[in-house]
């Protein structure tokens, strides 16, 4: 009864459009009163401030520091300009380098929203000049941009570790794979449109010296991820140290390599890094709170229960982890719909023999496909505004890439393999 309330409360709230936090505190302190479940109020702002706390989510602040480095210091352009050499001449090539631009870029900045926006205030305009529809165009850089949360490093990912307690290198390790299945299949998108609708048919082969030009140019940030990557791995820094160091060799390249950041400027990048830091970390207290009393009043056993009656085996529950988070993707942004979920479908999970690390990437998978996902879709919104092309325009161009994404996420929750692999390769 507690449960159910619980998430019509929620669902309530966010459909009325109260404000994310609001909602979820509203959560928390509505079935107290409404029940009389006996808990103090302060026992509510004890678990507030207790759930952001520990000091492993320094590695989020620290993290959206690196990226806003990254994304402001032109590196953006760089990636775009090895995309284009390696991709460039194919059909659909300019959709295809906006793909690749931000695997590239989702693998230095973590953010979906940091990704789409670098790489679309470049390449809308030029996939225009070329004759592909704006809405797709926009389209495409949402959907791409997402790939950023499921190749490493990725915030959502850090968030289901940190609250699942499952190894963060791991999760990072199972997310190559599958990003690069997602920007794979969104390549072939644009290869058929390129080709079918004559907009973009390929052009002038990049020569190999070209190509090694170009990188050479990307090579320092391309650094940054095996950096970041190969420190966690061989586990000689703890990812809330490596984003440490994602920041200062961040600042090393865009200052004194590159040279198109200035120290001046640096006042105002914090800034803005800890507006969006004090947004997720005040979201992840919120949540606290509410996982609080999911956990107290033994929620996640009912939910449990309830999907064995449902089920037929594990995958019926992962169809059902799928369904949910595809729908929770709608109103919500990743962080809180991980935070939400994280603790009632572990248990579950576990009890089927499903691989905490595999339900990481499916999750991550999930609430991915829901940033370019109207009506909330964050991704979607920085293409609108940098395309001037309404959400619901854009929307419609991407019923492709909705497909594809679908398939590429049934093929990341029924083969295992597909994210096992590299965990099981580097265990």
């Amino acid at each position: 009864m507690i449960l159910l309330f619980v998430v019509f409360v929620f669902l309530t709230s966010v459909f009325l459009g109260i404000p994310l936090v609001w909602a979820i505190l509203l959560t928390a302190i509505l079935p107290v009163i409404v029940f009389d479940l006996g808990f103090p109020l302060q026992a509510l702002y004890l678990n507030f401030i207790a759930g952001v706390e520990p000091n492993h989510f320094l590695a989020i602040p620290l993290f959206i520091v690196a990226g806003e480095l990254m994304s402001r210091g032109g590196v953006g352009t760089r990636i775009i300009g090895f995309a284009r050499a390696a991709f460039g001449f194919m059909p659909g090539g300019l959709g295809m380098v906006v793909v690749g631009a931000s695997m590239i870029f989702g693998g230095i900045s973590g953010s979906a929203i940091a990704d789409s926006a670098a790489i679309g205030s470049v390449m809308i305009k030029n996939m225009a000049k070329e004759g592909y529809n704006k809405g797709f165009s926009a389209g495409l850089v949402a959907a791409a941009g997402t790939i950023g949360i499921i190749i490493p490093p990725s915030i959502p990912m850090l968030i289901y570790g940190f609250v699942g307690n499952v190894s963060v290198a791991d999760l990072f390790l199972a997310g190559m794979i599958p990003g690069l299945i997602f920007g794979i299949f969104f390549m072939g998108v644009c290869y058929y449109i390129g080709k079918s609708s004559g907009c973009d048919p390929g052009g002038h082969r990049t020569t190999k010296q070209e190509l090694i030009q170009s990188f050479l140019g990307t090579a320092p940030a391309l650094f940054m991820p095996v950096l970041i990557l190969g420190g966690i791995f061989s586990g000689w820094v703890t990812p809330t140290e490596a984003a440490a160091l994602a920041v200062v060799y961040g600042l090393i390249v865009t200052i004194f390599v590159y040279r198109d950041f200035k120290i001046l400027d640096l006042p105002s990048l914090i800034i803005d890094a800890f507006v969006t830091s004090a947004v997720v970390m005040v979201v992840i207290g919120a949540t606290s709170v509410l996982g609080w009393l999911i956990t107290l009043e033994q929620m996640p056993q009912i939910m449990a229960s309830f999907v064995q009656e449902l089920s037929e085996g594990p995958w019926m529950f992962l169809l059902l982890v799928n369904i949910v988070l595809l729908l929770l993707g709608l109103v919500l942004d990743p962080v809180p719909a991980i935070l939400l979920t994280a603790p009632l479908f572990l248990p579950t999970a576990q009890l089927y023999g499903v691989d905490p690390v595999h339900l990481g990437v499916i999750m991550t998978c999930n609430v991915a496909v829901g940033l370019f996902t109207p009506p909330v879709g964050a991704t979607l919104y920085v293409a609108s505004r940098i395309s001037g092309v309404g959400v619901l325009s854009i929307a419609r161009r991407m019923l492709p890439l909705y497909v594809v994404a679908i398939a590429a996420l049934m093929l990341v929750t029924y083969v295992p393999a597909v994210s096992m692999t590299m965990v099981e390769l580097f265990r």
